[in-house]
């Protein structure tokens, strides 16, 4: 009789029930990004069957502004400079840019029409959130001027300094570049906003370039 209440007692649901691990809810969101980890491009990441969670926690480049993903949300991850900027970065869009052939099909707007929007307005982020450090920025700001590509300036030995108080076009975003901070050039458009880009990824993405670029004709034409 003991033995078939002990048999009775191993079988039950209330005893299947606690031998049942215990699970967690993955986090979205780290709380101490590393800049000293090498930086990896963003196209490493967007091909993967778990982006942009695999790209939480990482020090990546995203045409030429570095950072780390520190919070996925919905459908955007948030990145983090070294000076403490964050931006937000759209996961489809990125996978359009970065991607396989495949992500660059036909995009269709709220009313099922086909539209194919431009390049530079699906790699443009989210305005940046105003920086923690106070910036050193030259007065006047003159945006009545011819902006300059940065290939002009990225192949030079004493870039960045060169570049300072300079109306740049990087990859089609325009400003002036208000501030050097750690490796990072801090640029300002015309309507307020400011991104930054890290001196590295911009010396190798725009350094050996000699080629006319956006619509600027080489030197000795």
């Amino acid at each position: 009789m003991a033995r078939l209440t002990e048999l009775m007692q191993e079988s039950s649901p209330k005893t299947k029930a606690r031998e049942k691990p215990l699970s967690f809810p993955e986090k979205n969101y780290i709380t101490d990004p590393d800049f000293e980890s090498p930086i990896s491009p963003i196209k490493e990441f967007v091909d993967l069957p778990d982006f942009p969670r695999c790209a939480l926690g990482k020090h990546i480049n995203i045409g030429g502004s570095t950072g780390v993903v520190v919070q996925i949300v919905n459908q955007s991850i948030k990145i983090k400079t070294v000076e403490g900027t964050i931006q937000s970065f759209n996961t489809i869009r990125l996978r359009i840019l970065h991607g396989r052939p495949q992500y660059r099909e036909v995009l269709r707007n709220e009313r099922g029409q086909e539209t194919r929007e431009p390049l530079e307005q699906l790699e443009a982020p989210s305005p940046a959130e105003p920086p923690e450090a106070k910036q050193d920025i030259p007065a006047p700001l003159d945006f009545n001027r011819e902006p300059k590509p940065i290939s002009m300036f990225a192949a030079r030995p004493d870039f960045p300094t060169c570049a300072r108080g300079e109306y740049l076009d990087i990859g089609g975003y325009t400003g002036i570049v208000v501030d050097i901070v750690k490796h990072s050039l801090k640029v300002r458009a015309s309507d307020g906003s400011m991104r930054s880009y890290n001196e590295e990824a911009l010396r190798k993405l725009y350094g050996k370039s000699t080629a006319p670029v956006f619509g600027h004709k080489a030197s000795g034409s």
